[in-house]
Formats: C-alpha cells, sequence, structure tokens
C-alpha cells in the first residue's frame, strides 16, 4: 500500500513537471560567443558555475569567433543562439534577416582606441591616427563600427584618412598586430587592452570606460552593447530553451556582481571549458580586467535607453541607413524591459 502511494506521488509529480521530471537529460545546444571578455564573461560564468545545467540546458561548444561569423551561423541556422554585438540585430534585420535579442550581456561601451606606445608623442588625440593604420576584427565587425564613429566624430573619413586594416579575432594575433607594428592602433577590448599597458605595448587614448568620455563620443554611458540573440524563427521554435538561456545567463550575471574579481577569474580559469580566453594571462592581470569591465554587468535586462543610444550611433556615423525600432530588434519576455 505505501509502495502504491509513493509510485502515486512519483507519478503526480511527473505529469505536473516536478522532480521526477527535472531529471530529464538537458537540450544540448553550442553556443558562439564573440571572443571579447566584456560580453563572454556573463557566458563563462554561467557554464563554469553550472547555471546552464541548473537550466537543463547543456552547452556542447563554445565557438569563440567574430560577431559578423556568429550573425551569418544564426542566419544560415548553423546554430541557434549566440552571443554577439548589438548592433549585428538592425544590420541583419534590414537585409531582411530577422534577428532578435533576447538578453543583454554588458550595458557599456568597451572598445576602445589602444595606440602602440612608441607613437605616444605623436598621437595624442583621434586626429593625430590621419594616415596611420587602424586595426579592427573585420569590415562590418563591432569593431569596425566603432572605428568608424571615433573616426568621423573626429572629423576623419575611415576610407580617406586612415588605412582600416582587418586583424581577425584571436586575441594574441591582435596583440601581436599592435607589439610588432603592423597597426599603429587597434580598436578593441579585453583581453588584449589591459595586456597591451601593462607590457608598455600600448596605452588608451580613449578611455570609454570614463563615463563623462563615453558620453562624449557616444551620447550615453549607457548602451546596450552585447546580447545574447536568436532568429525570430528559431525563438518560435525553442521558446523553452531561449527562456532557459536567459535564466542562466542572467544568474551569471547576478554572480558577477555579487563576488569579488579574484573568485570570479578563479571560477571561469579553474574550468577548461571555459578557461580558453584567459589562457596566458596571469592571474593577476585578469583579476585587473575584471576589476576594469565589472560596471557593464547589469541584469540581463534590454534597455530602451541604450538600444537608442547604440541606433543612433550606428546611424549618424552611416553603419546603419534605415532605422529598427527597439520592439523590432528585441523579444523580451524572458528579460523583461529595463527601466530606461
Amino acid at each position: 500500500m505505501k509502495l502504491a502511494r509513493l509510485v502515486a506521488v512519483a507519478v503526480a509529480l511527473a505529469l505536473a513537471g516536478g522532480p521526477v521530471a527535472a531529471q530529464r537529460l538537458p537540450v544540448q545546444v553550442d553556443l558562439p560567443v564573440v571572443p571579447a571578455l566584456e560580453p563572454a564573461l556573463p557566458v563563462l560564468v554561467a557554464e563554469a558555475a553550472g547555471h546552464f545545467r541548473g537550466e537543463g540546458v547543456e552547452v556542447g561548444r563554445f565557438l569563440l569567433t567574430g560577431g559578423v561569423s556568429i550573425r551569418n551561423l544564426l542566419i544560415g541556422g548553423r546554430a541557434s543562439f549566440g552571443v554577439l554585438g548589438t548592433e549585428h540585430i538592425p544590420l541583419a534585420r534590414t537585409a531582411g534577416s530577422p534577428l532578435k535579442a533576447v538578453a543583454s550581456v554588458y550595458d557599456r561601451l568597451h572598445v576602445t582606441l589602444i595606440v602602440r606606445s612608441a607613437l605616444r608623442g605623436q598621437v595624442k588625440s583621434v586626429q593625430d591616427l590621419r594616415g596611420r593604420t587602424v586595426g579592427v576584427t573585420a569590415p562590418g565587425s563591432f569593431t569596425w563600427s566603432v572605428a568608424v564613429t571615433f573616426l568621423k566624430r573626429a572629423g576623419l573619413e575611415p576610407d580617406r584618412d586612415v588605412r582600416l586594416l582587418p586583424v581577425g579575432t584571436d586575441a594574441h594575433v591582435l596583440y601581436a598586430a599592435l607589439q610588432t607594428g603592423r597597426v599603429d592602433a587597434l580598436v578593441f577590448s579585453e583581453p588584449v587592452l589591459s595586456r597591451a599597458e601593462m607590457d608598455g605595448v600600448g596605452f588608451v587614448l580613449v578611455d570609454v570606460f570614463d563615463p563623462v568620455v563615453a558620453r562624449r563620443w557616444i551620447g550615453s554611458d549607457l548602451l546596450l552593447v552585447g546580447v545574447l540573440a536568436s532568429t525570430e524563427s528559431a525563438i518560435q521554435a525553442q521558446p523553452e530553451v531561449a527562456g532557459a538561456l536567459v535564466r542562466a545567463i542572467a544568474r551569471g550575471l547576478a554572480y558577477l556582481r555579487s563576488h569579488g574579481a579574484e573568485e570570479i577569474v578563479r571560477l571561469v580559469a579553474g574550468n577548461p571549458k571555459t578557461s580558453q580566453l584567459l589562457q596566458g594571462v596571469p592571474r593577476e592581470l585578469a583579476v585587473r580586467m575584471v576589476n576594469r569591465i565589472r560596471r557593464g554587468f547589469g541584469t540581463g535586462c534590454l534597455s530602451p535607453t541604450g538600444y537608442q543610444a547604440e541606433l543612433r550611433r550606428m546611424m549618424e556615423t552611416g553603419v546603419l541607413r534605415q532605422p529598427v525600432s527597439f520592439e523590432e530588434a528585441t523579444d523580451a519576455r524572458w528579460a523583461g524591459v529595463c527601466p530606461r
């Protein structure tokens, strides 16, 4: 009689989606992520802390690649979800590919101009880059569009006054391009920025981590920069997966806001699946990087103000020709809309 009651309870829990149902195998996904520490860290923390598995998702592998490649993977159906720069959403939608952002992973501008140290006495402003070579990851990338923003707002024409050189997304290659003088300046962020400073290879020309500087160049210190995105069809086909990914990343963001940099670095570097971005980075330098960027980690909600600032930047510099509304570009049913 007691056994029958236990069986009945187990069946009822299974039908209700309780503990028995929760033991089902997790959904398997691969997740492409841009190889910049700022947008990647919430995802890596969510994996290392077990948040994805806790939400019923097993991430098979993290593919660290550029935003243009991730945009193409999503549009081509070779990946269902990916973490990339927000700018790819309106660019894709105006080209007829309905991408949507479902959560924010970083809420401040983090890509900046790093100039090689040998030019410290010659390059004191963005205007001084005239006639020089500026490295970006790829044409159409977030680094490319931010480079265009800096140059145009300094009165320079990217195609005429400077040479924009695609260097790729590998942090070691980007660092070497600056170190060897292949480029005079580089538009990137961590994990290259602090390493270049520490080694004396480069210096920051525009400190976008300073809110006053960010407002001067971008018009706002709040910017919807990096997002978890998908196509409308993939979201419609896999709403449970979308919700699980958003919740896991939100938990990763909460961890970043509530834990010290040393603990964060220990967590990510100690997991073989998430340590790739910090490979070869001394622990002390990794801690410095996390402390530098942590102001941009929010709750995952999607900010209308941040999106409008990013849209305005793209429109003013000619990166985007046609506006795309916040409602078109986002699906906030899981992450929510930020108060501003």
